[in-house]
């Protein structure tokens, strides 16, 4: 039996928690902050840049190549799951391998769920259109991310 439950723990890997990066320019002393959850090669992160946009943004980071989203739009739908709640289809902006959800009421809802769930599937398509699933562990999210937001804020800029 104890043989059983190291080989289970051998093959799932233990849960990363969410890292905070805070980046001062030298220059002109504004700040960006990055709370990332990396899991599977995949990244998900929720920032803040006061000089670029306002709030909170939500992106993944694939290991994979996107489908393009649409030519003048450059959204694509995409499906993520928090827990056990009902599937969402929302747009994001997908680029490479990189997808931003598209507006910040979105991510103010996504960032809601995020907060108190244990994990969120992001089911995206590949430049070979079909489908793929990247699953992120959640663990200790909302100390990182209200952390992040905080540091954009405090330099008088972001709101969360």
């Amino acid at each position: 039996m104890l043989l059983i439950a190291l080989a289970l723990a051998a093959v799932d890997p233990p849960v990363r928690p969410m890292e905070v990066e805070v980046v001062r320019d030298a220059i002109s002393d504004e700040v960006r902050a990055y709370a990332i959850l990396r899991d599977g090669g995949n990244r998900l992160v929720v920032s803040c840049d006061p000089a670029k946009y306002d709030g909170a943004q939500v992106s993944f980071h694939g290991r994979r190549w996107l489908a393009r989203g649409n030519a003048l739009t450059g959204e694509r739908p995409v499906v993520f799951r928090f827990d056990s709640l009902p599937p969402q289809r929302s747009m994001w902006d997908v680029e490479d391998r990189r997808g931003r959800l598209s507006s910040r009421r979105r991510a103010t809802s996504f960032l809601g769920h995020l907060m108190s769930a244990e994990q969120v599937v992001i089911r995206a398509r590949d430049i070979e259109d079909r489908p793929f699933d990247m699953v992120f562990r959640l663990q200790e999210v909302r100390p990182a991310v209200e952390q992040a937001l905080a540091a954009c804020a405090a330099d008088g800029g972001a709101e969360s």
